[in-house]
């Protein structure tokens, strides 16, 4: 844990990995314990993933071991060992209650678009061209979701012209929250998305709400979104009946306006709104709360590499990642977050490596021209695709995506550079795959 306790240093890098010690797979009985130990060095926190990478990292390298050891596909294997989906939910034998999941589509899906069989013509060409060339697959799930504070709380406030104000206590560091929260709240109302902005930690607005992380957003304050929009409508009713001289149960909504159940009186929700102005505080004005759990998003993710044995550097040939994160809300949102997620996981694999002197503790990675970060070009190209299997968990059906990315590709890259160094005679090796680690290695395996 390094020198010191933090907040989220040891419940997050104990609590994720004993609820997912099982993975995706059929896993009657299982035992873990976990040792805390306190050095001399920089203390761990919470970082993307949390746990969550940790634990695929060592269940995903197993099962392809697995694979190796008794002569069967690696697909296979994991197709043979899933949760079939007539038994969701499923509790797990440490923590978790798995929500419905599709494990073998995903990772079908996930297949076809990496051309999996047609790998063997691929590390042929690269052999006849001096290369190894290799392939891992990765088949995740993570918990995300759980939040620190009882409930999420989000307010709605009208002005005098019908735009929309959202207040909210998640704060966006990047993940899109400005688009994707008002895009729930405009299109459960039928707005156009410009009439709705977002302030998120307003102090003049005193909300209870969790933060963000653990992929939590989407599933926890996006749901909360659209209870507030469906809430706003049903408190307008009444409003909007008054003004078309109507009984309440007569008055529909959709569309952006308000209108009679038999009949062609209207008003839109930008004219009762503005017709209400002179009211303090506006009528329409909503505040919407609820307690949402974890969800449980999954994935396949597909990696290719090819080495250059005489210099040990590793290319990325491809990346595939096919996630079921739920309802999507914004496609170029989820993608931003995987994308992140698997550059990241690359560098953790291919270069970040925080070494200290065995002998004083001192850091001796302490700055950018000793620790290596990737950079823009370091994956040129990650094909991302949608498998959603809706949640039934929360109001909008999301599972989360933020993590998917780094606890995936940690994995995926590993087992694929598992499989381009056997042909080498290079056993198992760990991350970071450096060139001069791979090329050490491929040289040891000559001596051998």
């Amino acid at each position: 844990m390094g020198a010191y306790l933090t907040p989220t240093g040891s419940i997050s890098h104990l609590r994720n990995p004993a609820t997912l010690m099982t993975g995706v797979y059929k896993t009657p009985a299982l035992y873990g314990s976990f040792k805390v130990v306190l050095t001399n060095t920089v203390p761990i926190a919470a970082y993307r993933g949390a746990g969550r990478p940790d634990i695929a990292y060592a269940v995903e390298r197993l099962v392809d071991r697995a694979a190796d050891e008794l002569k069967i596909d690696r697909a296979e294997l994991r197709r043979r060992n899933f949760i079939p989906p007539d038994e969701f939910p499923y509790k797990t034998p440490t923590v978790g209650v798995y929500e419905p999941s599709d494990f073998a589509g995903c990772m079908e899906q996930a297949l076809n678009t990496a051309d999996w069989s047609g790998f063997e013509n691929r590390r042929a060409a690269a052999k006849k061209r001096g290369k190894l060339r290799g392939m891992g697959l990765s088949t995740i799930i993570e918990a995300t979701g759980a939040g620190v504070f009882p409930k999420d709380q989000v307010a709605i406030e009208v002005d005098a012209a019908g735009k929309l104000t959202v207040y909210t206590v998640s704060m966006s560091s990047g993940q899109g929250h400005e688009t994707t929260f008002t895009s729930v709240i405009a299109d459960t109302l039928g707005l156009p998305h410009e009439a709705v902005t977002l302030r998120e930690c307003d102090p003049g607005h005193a909300l209870i709400g969790n933060h963000t992380g653990g992929s939590r957003s989407m599933a926890g304050v996006g749901s909360v979104c659209k209870i507030a929009a469906e809430k706003l409508i049903e408190q307008a009713k009444p409003l909007a009946a008054e003004e078309l001289e109507l009984e309440p149960s007569q008055v529909e909504y959709g569309a952006g306006a308000f209108r009679a159940r038999d009949g062609d009186k209207t008003i839109s929700f930008e004219q009762l709104a503005q017709k209400l102005a002179g009211r303090h505080p506006h009528p329409m004005n909503t505040l919407a709360e609820a307690t949402v759990g974890s969800t449980w998003p999954n994935g396949c993710h597909i990696a290719e590499v090819e080495i250059d044995p005489d210099t040990g550097v590793t290319e990325i040939a491809s990346y595939v990642a096919v996630d079921d994160s739920g309802t999507v809300i914004n496609h170029q949102i989820v993608e931003g977050q995987v994308h992140g997620g698997v550059v990241q996981g690359a560098g953790q694999i291919f270069g970040e490596h925080v070494v200290y002197d065995r002998a004083s503790g001192q850091l001796q990675t302490g700055s950018f021209m000793d620790y290596c970060m990737p950079r823009a070009g370091f994956l040129r190209k990650i094909n991302v695709a949608d498998h959603p299997l809706p949640s039934k968990l929360n109001a909008i059906g999301a599972k989360g995506v933020g993590e998917s990315g780094c606890t995936a590709s940690l994995p995926a890259f590993a087992n694929a550079m598992t499989d381009a160094l056997r042909p080498a005679g290079v056993g198992h090796l760990d991350m970071p795959y450096t060139p001069s680690k791979v090329w050490h290695s491929i040289q040891a395996a000559k001596g051998k």
